[in-house]
């Protein structure tokens, strides 16, 4: 067993003891807007780079927690939502379709608070800033969720509970150059690494811009989990920060990025990575597979899911973070991948 498996073993065996302090669920009212068309100004238009728009709506509760959103994570072939905000608070949902298999809705919604081994997470800001989520095969079978952290740079794993929530949350070593990431540019993307990976590790991290201090505006990543974190960088386009990431049916990385200018207003883009391109000290460049700006429905997209439907599609879901500001919206988007 390596350094690292032991760790994890360790950490895993751990949560499995770990008393149960989570808050008691709370009900969330949600209703929906469709958005039968994701092109504004040609609504019969339906492919877009790689992608083939499928359905989508936005989201509307009397709950504040119901916003904010910047994780998410779609699983049991699509019907089944769970995101989270930046707030240390998840949302979960049945994510209702129609008989084409479009999306039309969320219901039996429900939120609850992040909990470690002390209790919920505080409501301070700095310390329950979390930004990604991604749920991954642990070792024995069993599923667990991790989640990063923005302002404090954290990662934390927990196991998914049945009732579909990511339990008691144990933090996981990180090396000690993110401590040089910016407190409103850190750690926004966390992705699970498959099993058995070519390099070793547990998952990928990545921040939204470069660190303190940088030559370079390429932001940094790093592979971590294995027995030596794995440092690189993405190589930065156009002025796109990188706000999440996930590991696509192909084995290769999925990164969402967005930029915003008064100009242009806001754009965002997917871009797919090679993992053999990571190594020590590597700048990787990726292929786009997606962009939009203002012509389309988006607005700060910001949480990425890659899944796959019963018949074995390949879908994309995007979720933005409405900044819990009345101007701005929480959209849910998605798109069937069918590369060209």
């Amino acid at each position: 067993m390596t350094a690292g498996r032991a760790i994890f073993s360790a950490l895993f065996a751990f949560m499995m003891v770990a008393t149960d302090a989570s808050a008691d669920d709370v009900v969330a009212s949600i209703t929906v807007r469709p958005l039968s068309s994701f092109s504004i100004v040609d609504p019969a238009r339906v492919r877009f780079g790689m992608l083939d728009y499928v359905g989508g709506f936005e989201i509307r509760s009397d709950s504040r927690e119901v916003g904010g959103l910047s994780g998410l994570v779609i699983s049991d072939a699509g019907r089944n939502f769970l995101s989270l905000n930046d707030d240390g608070v998840m949302v979960r949902a049945r994510l209702d379709r129609d008989e084409a298999g479009r999306p039309t809705g969320l219901s039996a919604a429900s939120i609850r608070r992040l909990v470690t081994s002390r209790g919920p997470l505080p409501r301070n800001k700095a310390l329950s800033d979390t930004e990604s989520i991604d749920v991954f095969a642990g070792d024995g079978g069993r599923r667990f969720g991790v989640v990063s952290f923005e302002q404090r740079p954290m990662v934390m794993v927990g196991p998914l509970d049945a009732d579909g929530f990511v339990g008691v949350l144990a933090a996981v070593d990180l090396p000690k150059d993110v401590r040089r990431l910016q407190a409103n540019r850190g750690l926004e993307s966390v992705a699970a690494l498959p099993a058995g990976n070519s390099l070793g590790g547990r998952f990928i991290i990545l921040a939204e811009e470069a660190e303190r201090g940088a030559t370079t505006v390429d932001q940094p990543g790093w592979v971590i989990g294995g027995v030596a974190p794995i440092g690189f960088r993405v190589r930065r386009l156009d002025g796109f920060d990188l706000t999440d990431a996930k590991i696509g049916p192909d084995g290769r990385l999925y990164v969402l990025e967005r930029t915003f200018s008064f100009a242009e207003g806001v754009r965002c883009r997917i871009r797919s990575f090679s993992l053999s391109d990571i190594r020590p000290g590597a700048v990787i460049d990726g292929d786009t597979v997606f962009e939009a700006s203002l012509a389309e429905e988006i607005d700060n997209m910001e949480g990425l899911a890659i899944w796959k439907t019963a018949s074995g599609e390949t879908r994309i879901s995007l979720i933005s973070d409405d900044n819990h500001l009345f101007v701005q919206r929480t959209l849910y988007l998605e798109f069937r991948f069918e590369p060209s």
